[in-house]
């Protein structure tokens, strides 16, 4: 064993244990300030994706609640919309129309009902049942018009949109007029 070997093994060991200190401080200080700071810019995005999972999970459980209460209500409606009016009661029928389009700032020019022409289609069911047209000359708004029209259909009175035409009014862009059919049935 020689005394001068045994040095040289000493500062080998220093030199190593120097270089792993400075690999460690170089490790410490650049490369895993960069990831850990990445980490901590993650966070936020995180949560913020945990809270849009809970809340898509909660809105997919309210529309399968929704379908399912659509369903027994579309029945309901189907059920309510049944009614057909005897033919003296058109003249009240048309009062409604008429009270309707007032509740939603509709200007009613002209309501004329009128007979639609005898059919084969009448004749096979046993002439009970009367087609009346009821044609309505209006002025309106687009979204005014949208409402009128569903709550038209959902009037306990069987009610069903004929025909629909839209023209523009040049003084008034925001306003149009509108020839609207609606088709019910009355009894004899």
């Amino acid at each position: 064993m020689n005394l001068a070997n045994i040095q040289l093994d000493n500062q080998k060991k220093i030199l190593i244990v120097i270089f792993c200190i400075l690999i460690i401080y170089v490790d410490t200080n650049y490369i895993l300030k960069s990831q850990t700071a990445g980490i901590k810019s993650a966070d936020p995005k995180i949560a913020k994706l945990k809270t849009d999972l809970v809340n898509l999970q909660r809105s997919i459980e309210d529309m399968r609640v929704a379908k399912s209460k659509q369903g027994s209500t579309a029945k309901k409606a189907v059920a309510q919309s049944s009614k057909i009016l005897a033919e003296g009661q058109i003249s009240g029928l048309l009062q409604d129309i008429s009270g309707l389009a007032n509740k939603f700032d509709i200007q009613i020019s002209q309501i004329r009902p009128v007979r639609e022409a005898a059919s084969a289609k009448n004749a096979l069911a046993g002439d009970k049942f009367i087609t009346i047209l009821i044609n309505l000359d209006l002025t309106c708004s687009y979204h005014n018009l949208g409402k009128f029209i569903n709550e038209l259909e959902g009037m306990p009175v069987f009610l069903s949109v004929q025909e629909l035409k839209i023209l523009t009014q040049l003084p008034d862009y925001m306003k149009q007029d509108v020839a609207l059919i609606l088709k019910t049935y009355v009894t004899k």
